[in-house]
């Protein structure tokens, strides 16, 4: 569950609102949208935001990463190829 509602903000609050304010950020789109200066609270308060979610989904990334070792590498790179995900009983190989 906590997996999924992380997915979920990432891909539909993070990523949007790193390219909202990124676009915040630009002098040519503020020319034909300064609505969105205002939106943000102006240009550094934007940079900020967009700081934040970057540095969130820097570390959203090295924790899959940190998790994909510590879990099995071999096992879930090769599960990440072929599909084939093998589990290993007590007795030796499943």
């Amino acid at each position: 569950m906590l997996q999924k509602l992380t997915y979920l903000i990432v891909i539909f609050i993070m990523l949007p609102l790193m390219l909202a304010t990124g676009l915040t950020m630009s002098p040519a789109i503020d020319a034909g949208y300064p609505f969105l200066l205002d939106l943000f609270g102006g240009r550094q308060t934007a940079r900020s935001i967009h700081f934040i979610c970057a540095w969130s989904i820097v570390a959203f990334v090295v924790v899959h990463i940190v998790m994909v070792i510590l879990s099995g590498l071999w096992n879930n790179m090769r599960s990440m190829i072929t599909g084939r995900y093998a589990i290993y009983t007590e007795g030796g190989k499943g």
